[in-house]
């Protein structure tokens, strides 16, 4: 059986950032670990965030095939996130929905009934009037963590 060579192809790259700039950090960082590990690092990185690009610009791919590198990038991604949050001790960060969202009117009109001049139900009735069945509270990574054994 052959093998077919396939023909290799190379990035120069020299970065020199000014000290104290974040990209400066980065440097020094990738600078301190074996070259092998480097490049390991650097070409996951790159995959990672700009394939999908690269196979838009090239022209050769599908929308599907673009769509499907973007989804996979983004999970790559995801995973990048939660394992670098894992080796630091980080906890995952909780996200709070606004109280109001643009182009939502948070106080609709109510129908009413014209005999009366109430609202028509009880879900027309404005919100003071209302129970509130949600209870107020807060849990992080390490409480979900807890709940699921992860240590």
């Amino acid at each position: 059986m052959s093998r077919t060579r396939r023909k290799r192809v190379s990035l120069s790259l020299r970065l020199q950032p000014y000290e104290g700039d974040p990209m400066a950090e980065v440097v020094d960082y990738l600078n301190s670990l074996p070259k092998d590990e480097v490049n390991r690092k650097v070409a996951d990185i790159l995959v990672a965030t700009l394939l999908p690009y690269a196979r838009y610009h090239s022209g050769k791919y599908t929308q599907e095939q673009l769509r499907f590198a973007c989804w996979e990038a983004q999970d790559s991604l995801n995973k990048h996130g939660s394992n670098m949050r894992l080796a630091l001790g980080v906890e995952q960060p909780q996200f709070v929905l606004p109280t109001s969202v643009v182009g939502v009117n948070p106080n609709p009109p109510t129908h009413h009934n014209s005999a009366t001049n109430q609202p028509d139900t009880e879900a027309d009735a404005p919100d003071s009037k209302r129970p509130t069945t949600l209870i107020p509270g807060q849990v992080s990574s390490l409480d979900l963590n807890t709940i699921f054994g992860v240590d």
